[in-house]
């Protein structure tokens, strides 16, 4: 929170309490509203509905969602409001992400929102500042138990709306043993084939979107010769990840790097 209250543009900084029953965290919540910090208290329902409750919450026409682990750089949210100031079209704005904690390595943001990587993968990361008009638009996020990041971006693709990376860092990301990603990772397959059935005509529309797409060639090519393999759709994502990186150029460092809070997390 402190992150956000040290930014160089004005935030209406909205705290919610999904149903903490963690002494700590209480006492904190406590601490916070005595000293006039808005905290909204509800009952435990997931990270999506508290998400939306924040958005509910607020009139402002940016939001950028925080979870307790992560940060926001310094300037950060100035950055991102430029971009959608200048892109109406554009739903949503990020940037590079800086991990930090067991791990710590520099994850390059992607330029665009693409309609045929994005029923491939998650390419975009979580910290991002959203059009708070198309998140209401779209429904906001609303897949439980995870993966709701990458529902929302279907949704938005689907709805027309556009998405642009910059490549300053505007979020730092904190690696740790236990997070939530980490157990949503290892249902990948459960969760994708939810994906799928959500959003039809995103795949169905995938020869199209290929043509369209700005991803480098060698992805183009890779990301559907790995769909076709015999292999889990865990491994195929796991290959996925590691074809991204090669044909972004995102170097070899940052690719072990990835791999190495791949097997950090699975700890969990």
């Amino acid at each position: 929170m402190g992150s956000a209250q040290s930014q160089d543009v004005p935030a209406e900084i909205i705290v919610v309490d999904d149903g903490t029953t963690d002494s700590a965290t209480v006492a904190v919540y406590e601490r916070l509203e005595g000293a006039g910090m808005r905290i909204i208290h509800q009952v435990n329902q997931g990270p999506a509905p508290a998400r939306m409750t924040g958005v509910r919450a607020t009139g402002a026409d940016y939001v950028f969602p925080l979870d307790a682990d992560d940060l926001v750089a310094a300037g950060g949210l100035r950055r991102l409001s430029d971009v959608l100031d200048r892109h109406p079209e554009a739903a949503a704005a990020w940037g590079s992400v800086r991990s930090f904690g067991e791990l710590e390595y520099i994850q390059r943001s992607r330029p665009s929102l693409d309609p045929w990587q994005v029923s491939y993968q998650n390419h975009l990361p979580v910290g991002c500042l959203y059009r708070r008009s198309a998140l209401i638009e779209a429904g906001g996020w609303q897949l439980p138990g995870g993966y709701e990041d990458w529902d929302l971006w279907m949704t938005l693709v689907e709805r027309g709306w556009k998405g642009i990376g910059i490549p300053e860092v505007t979020m730092h990301y904190r690696v740790q043993s236990g997070r939530r990603l980490s157990r949503s990772s290892r249902r990948h397959a459960e969760r994708y084939a939810r994906l799928r059935g959500r959003h039809p005509s995103l795949f169905a529309e995938r020869s199209r979107n290929w043509r369209s797409s700005p991803a480098p060639l060698l992805l183009k090519l890779a990301l559907p010769a790995i769909d076709a393999l015999p292999f889990s759709p865990t491994r195929k994502r796991l290959l996925g990840g590691a074809i991204t990186h090669i044909a972004y150029r995102n170097g070899w460092r940052t690719l072990v790097a990835r791999y190495r809070a791949h097997r950090v997390l699975r700890r969990a």
